[in-house]
């Protein structure tokens, strides 16, 4: 446990991407801090480990240029487009390159958080007190605890969620039905379509289905582009259906509903195979599910399916099970925070990773949130013209990083950002409160500095 006076150190919570780049930048700037993570290794859903890991299968929807730290390159070996254990290699090593693993304490959950006296009382898995903390950063993510509808009637097969999925061996020689046109329910129905004996895909609407390539490039790369060029919002908007057009031609050719929004007023789907497994009759799309019928689903098209396994891919509650989400979160579950990152009025609460890019990767945005956030509190500390200029801006602005269009008000785009906008605003602020390297507190050792390092050496990760 912390000493109970007042201190100048911050609690950072989870050791996933989103805490690695906060952990590396506090390091960096002299911002004393205890990271907390409940495993015994980095990665977050990367990391095999993690009950919430992934699915095996699963590649990043992100390119590699879009998707690394923004001083930390991928091997030039690495493909386009990384693989489960191509992210959690490159987690790791982000973490060894910068000696995170030292200022890491694993195995802890952190069980409370309160805020007390403009401090915060953070209390620990197996503490009985808390400590004490000058502020908090939270990167816990927000893939995690699943969300699972409900439809009448009673099955008799199997029901998962996709967080429950880890590898086609689930699969394999079932009849499944994959709910949710996400990325991960296009990249399950893509599995299913050939290890499973049959694979059917329901989904409520209809959404753009992009290809990962462009001219053999990324597809996000393309649009980080051509959203430099000096034109219209619109005229982009225009150009990207017009594209998808061309390469993929009206939805009906599927036998899929077209889309009932219009394009970047809902989160595309990354998935370059999807159509084609449909279009070879791997994969029989269908509308939305009105019932279950014992082995049998009926849909609301009147027709039905003998499965065995349903599949509910179907996203994720963003959850703080060890804070008052009011602090957070407005009502219906909306951000309540500037930019997704700080709080409006405390100038001691961040979170970190609570955003969904329409393309490009959430990991290189957390390394301008984790910038930004440094640059602020060394501004608390060093420059309070700076600071208070920044304090009226996050309490008083919300800036359109988005496509410049509304979206649906569904809970899936709630935190939607368009990754060239909201990276270059960034860049943009991080540039005027000034990112001064010099260390603005002193030294001031941590209480779990010494548990990090036992951790490590029982992973066989010290140097």
């Amino acid at each position: 446990m912390a000493d109970q006076e007042p201190t100048n150190r911050y609690c950072v919570i989870g050791a996933g991407a989103s805490g690695l780049a906060v952990a590396k930048t506090f390091k960096e700037r002299g911002i004393p801090f205890d990271c907390f993570e409940r495993l015994s290794e980095v990665g977050g859903i990367w990391n095999p480990e993690s009950p919430d890991v992934v699915y095996e299968s699963t590649y990043l929807n992100s390119s590699r240029r879009l998707s690394r730290y923004t001083d930390f390159p991928m091997p030039e070996d690495y493909p386009q487009y990384l693989s489960r254990a191509q992210s959690q290699e490159y987690l790791r090593a982000y973490a060894r390159q910068f000696g995170l693993h030292d200022e890491i304490t694993f195995n802890t959950d952190v069980e409370r958080v309160e805020p007390k006296n403009g401090h915060w009382e953070v209390t620990l898995s197996g503490e009985s007190k808390p400590s004490i903390y000058a502020g908090v950063v939270i990167a816990n993510g927000h893939h995690w605890d699943p969300k699972m509808p409900n439809h009448p009637g009673k099955f008799d097969g199997e029901i998962l969620h996709s967080h429950d999925v880890k590898n086609r061996e689930q699969l394999r020689g079932k009849r499944v039905l994959v709910v949710g046109a996400g990325n991960s329910g296009a990249d399950i129905a893509c599995d299913a379509g050939l290890d499973a004996e049959k694979a059917v895909h329901s989904m409520r609407r209809s959404y753009y289905f992009f290809p990962k390539l462009i001219l053999g490039k990324p597809t996000d790369v393309f649009i980080d582009l051509t959203s430099r060029w000096p034109v219209p919002r619109q005229f982009l908007r225009w150009l990207y259906t017009t594209g998808l057009k061309v390469i993929f031609g009206p939805h009906e050719n599927y036998g899929l509903p077209a889309p009932d929004h219009k394009l970047f007023e809902a989160h595309p789907t990354a998935a370059s195979t999807y159509l084609d497994h449909i279009a070879h009759g791997r994969i029989a799309p269908k509308p939305a599910i009105e019932r279950f019928d014992g082995g049998s689903v009926q849909f609301t098209d009147g027709s039905s399916e003998e499965v065995d396994l349903v599949i509910y891919a179907t996203g994720f509650r963003v959850s703080f099970p060890f804070l008052d989400e009011d602090l957070l979160l407005q009502p219906g579950g909306r951000s309540g925070l500037f930019i997704h990152a700080f709080h409006r009025e405390l100038d001691n609460l961040f979170v970190v990773g609570l955003m969904e890019p329409a393309e490009g990767g959430v990991w290189q945005l957390v390394d301008y949130q984790a910038q930004l956030i440094a640059s602020f509190i060394v501004a608390c500390a060093r420059d309070s013209e700076r600071a208070d200029w920044f304090r009226e801006l996050k309490a008083s602005t919300t800036p359109d990083v988005g496509h410049g269009i509304p979206y649906r008000d569904t809970d899936w785009h709630r935190f939607e950002i368009q990754h060239y906008r909201y990276r270059s605003y960034m860049k943009q602020l991080i540039e005027e409160l000034g990112d001064n390297a010099q260390v603005p507190f002193p030294a001031s050792p941590g209480k779990h500095t010494e548990a990090a390092k036992t951790g490590e050496a029982a992973l066989g990760l010290a140097s």
